[in-house]
């Protein structure tokens, strides 16, 4: 009990440093003797003996100090507990102390004394206690014995104790809730933004790579060419003379155009029978093709390819035309072409690139990565929740949203197209390739082509929207859509009807948990992309596939037929340990809702109840295959997560400990989680320690000087992760560079994939083997990364 001046703690402590004072110490040393002094108690606990000085009160002594203890509180005798009311010491309080650590509770006689750990002189957790009794100090001294309150005062005392008492313990029950929401809300924020890191992130195949700039003889002579996407969107070109060997046409998604496609008999044609009044005074995009200034062709591709393929008769043909439309003799290496008069920005080039192929595309593939191409810069900006009562209200609201040019009419059909792309991982299977194939494989049956196509870009907005419902965040689904789409159109193809479907998907599926396809996640995956798949399928069999899919999708039907058909709830059941809530459903839940939604009750035979029960085995194993891998690699030791995504204190936790690891110690935009190991002297932060000491010692520091300059440079790995980008090396190895900075990552152990995808498993400075500490430390702050010493305490270090 802290007490006051004339009885507790408090009274205590001001005996104590009156004591002191009055031994020569000033103010500010007598507090600090007395608090060393406190801190004796709990020795004096442990090791003490115990005297009975009267009935109900008894004295724990060492070396001549004794804490006295009580079992009342007021007029109340307290069951089986004492409580400390004084402490007496002789006359050596200047001596120096040993901080003894404070014990648990600690049992004599079956009687137990409250615990006085080193946070004893805190004012705020002593009164949470609630124990204002009022006793004296000592009761064989002669000081005046303090006065007892009287049994109403004690009753208010004690009443006004338990008040703050709880109130503090709601308070910090309400603290501890908000911050476990906010974590909760944070790491939920950081896995979306990791999963749909991989879908929409497009950046990398949209972002126009410029090189130098190649050699031109602009014609300055000649009048600017002009061609006009909008009535904003309107480009100067000037003609050029260029040397044909330098043009870089390109039919991958890689290039400006961003082709999938060549068609070998245009090209052919061009070659071998150029036809100048398919070129020259045809005006736009037809005319002359267009060029970077690298060299890169934003239109005309094609006859690029077909100019450097000329055969003699078509080149002669060629510079004569020249010739007459522009008195230009041109050499037999060169070619006139058009090029931007001002420079280009990224969004502009593709822009224009995606106009030249407006309504000429090669394939539905050319098409799609044109549209997304040029809606990227609003598709990053687009809203996470679309409203919409209908599939067709819907559409206009994504175009809409996507129109760059208010002035014009939006297009329904290219916005949603590129919104359902944005929202597809880059994978082998994503929309923009299969496509084409899917296509192909139809070419006898286009109508169903079509069918399952407009059913998916119709719902663009209800994929969006259901992938940004954080009323289902472990759905996850952008990272199966286009495998759903892929295995829509397959279903459609091999399949009459939804029930051969279904009756083959359940044969295949149904207790096969045991099965060698359940070793390996990626079939997993597969395995519920196919039946995901044929779950969408059948609505592509409705009258308006596109309305049906529509009301699947909506939010508020999702939660209605999951309670419903007893996979989720608002709350859990009480009675059912493995209920779930809404925001706890999984792919696996969702596929089950999808293939039991919107189907007369004659549909559920048999055949379906098998395929749901084969939906929970997937289930069931990918559970287990995530608990397994989350259990290796068991060398690594245990996992401190409570440094989850704090860099610094994991290395500081890794140093204190030289075992373990954590879990998540890092996050990259792109990358996800990246966990970091102590390892041994061949792997891990210590391997990285070893090499750095090693490499300090070579340049004649000390063993002790060593270890700092070692420790120094690991403080700088979470600025470097943060402040550097991701690359792949040519050995395909994946890094974070920073300047002259590399860390170096791993996503597997001993060829086994790791469940975080992610571990550090080294950290170079480029050129630095041979450059002294001194120097290395100063190259680190000069690119902006701090060096503070680890040794010292770091106060913001978890414990």
């Amino acid at each position: 009990m802290w007490g006051n001046k004339d009885y507790g703690l408090e009274h205590i402590l001001k005996r104590r440093e009156d004591q002191a004072i009055g031994k020569g110490l000033n103010e500010a040393e007598a507090k600090e003797r007395t608090d060393e002094l406190l801190k004796e108690i709990p020795n004096i606990l442990q090791k003490g003996f115990k005297e009975e000085d009267r009935p109900g009160y008894a004295a724990i002594i060492l070396n001549n100090s004794k804490v006295i203890l009580s079992k009342f509180r007021g007029d109340n005798e307290l069951k089986n507990h004492y409580m400390i009311i004084s402490f007496e010491v002789d006359d050596k309080i200047l001596r120096e102390l040993e901080t003894i650590a404070p014990l648990s509770n600690d049992y004599r006689d079956g009687g137990s004394i409250s615990n006085l750990n080193e946070n004893i002189l805190s004012q705020k957790d002593l009164t949470s206690q609630g124990d204002l009794l009022k006793n004296t100090e000592n009761l064989n001294e002669t000081t005046p014995e303090a006065k007892i309150l009287s049994p109403l005062e004690q009753a208010n005392a004690e009443k006004l104790a338990k008040i703050e008492s709880e109130r503090i313990a709601s308070e910090q029950e309400f603290l501890k809730a908000k911050e476990q929401e906010t974590k909760r809300k944070e790491a939920l924020k950081r896995k979306l933004e990791h999963e749909r890191g991989n879908a929409g992130n497009i950046e990398s195949n949209t972002k126009i790579e410029v090189g130098s700039d190649i050699p031109t003889q602009i014609q300055e002579h000649l009048p600017k060419s002009r061609v006009r996407l909008n009535e904003r969107e309107i480009y100067d070109l000037d003609y050029a003379i260029v040397n044909a060997k330098d043009l870089k046409p390109s039919f991958t998604t890689g290039g400006t155009q961003k082709r999938t496609d060549m068609n070998q008999e245009q090209i052919k044609s061009i070659a071998e029978n150029f036809d100048p009044k398919k070129i020259f005074g045809s005006g736009g995009f037809e005319y002359l093709p267009i060029i970077l200034h690298d060299g890169q062709v934003i239109a005309g591709n094609h006859r690029i390819q077909g100019m450097l393929n000329f055969t003699p008769k078509s080149r002669e043909t060629y510079e004569k035309a020249i010739k007459e439309y522009y008195n230009i003799d041109l050499k037999p290496n060169e070619l006139l072409v058009r090029v931007p008069h001002e420079r280009l920005n990224n969004t502009e080039i593709n822009n224009l690139a995606a106009g030249s192929n407006q309504g000429r595309f090669n394939s539905e593939s050319d098409k799609a990565i044109a549209v997304l191409s040029h809606y990227e810069p609003k598709l990053k900006e687009l809203d996470k929740k679309l409203d919409a009562d209908s599939v067709y209200q819907l559409k206009s609201v994504v175009a809409k949203n996507l129109n760059f040019d208010k002035a014009t009419h939006h297009n329904i059909g290219d916005s949603n197209l590129a919104l359902l792309m944005f929202n597809m991982p880059r994978t082998k299977t994503q929309g923009i390739e299969l496509l084409n194939r899917w296509q192909k494989e139809f070419f006898n049956d286009i109508k169903s082509y079509e069918k399952v196509k407009k059913m998916f870009v119709d719902n663009a907005g209800s994929f969006h929207n259901l992938i940004h419902d954080m009323n289902f965040p472990n759905v996850s689904l952008n990272a199966y859509l286009s495998d759903i789409m892929d295995r829509s159109f397959a279903n459609l193809k091999n399949y009459p009807t939804t029930t051969d479907s279904l009756r083959d998907l359940s044969e295949k599926f149904y207790k096969t948990s045991s099965l060698d396809m359940f070793e390996k996640s990626d079939q997993i995956t597969s395995d519920i992309s196919e039946i995901l798949g044929a779950s969408v399928a059948r609505f592509a069999r409705f009258d308006d596939p596109s309305k049906a899919l529509f009301e699947a999708l909506k939010s508020d039907n999702i939660k209605k037929g999951l309670k419903e058909f007893k996979i989720a709830d608002i709350t859990k059941d009480m009675f059912d340990p493995k209920s779930k809530e809404f925001k706890d459903i999984d792919i696996y839940d969702f596929t089950r809702y999808l293939l039991m939604v919107d189907r007369v009750p004659s549909e559920h035979n048999p055949t379906l109840n098998r395929l749901i029960e084969a939906v929970k085995d997937m289930q069931k194993e990918s559970e287990k295959g995530v608990k397994q891998k989350f259990d290796t690699p068991s060398e690594w030791g245990h996992n401190y997560s409570e440094f989850k995504g704090d860099g610094l204190g994991a290395i500081n936790k890794l140093l204190e400990t030289k075992k373990g690891f954590v879990e998540g110690a890092f996050y990259k935009e792109g990358l996800g989680d990246i966990d970091l190991v102590w390892g041994n002297k061949d792997y891990g932060l210590e391997h990285i320690l070893k090499r750095r000491e090693k490499q300090a010692k070579n340049q004649g520091l000390n063993e002790q000087q060593a270890k700092e300059y070692a420790l120094n440079i690991a403080k700088t790995i979470p600025e470097a992760i943060e402040k550097g980008n991701a690359i792949t090396d040519n050995y395909g190895r994946m890094a974070i560079e920073y300047k002259n900075i590399r860390v170096g990552l791993n996503d597997d152990w001993y060829s086994e994939k790791l469940p975080n995808k992610w571990v550090i498993s080294s950290y170079e400075i480029y050129n630095s083997e041979n450059e002294p500490p001194s120097l290395l430390m100063a190259q680190l702050q000069g690119v902006g990364l701090g060096t503070p010493k680890l040794t010292e305490p770091n106060s913001t270090t978890k414990k």
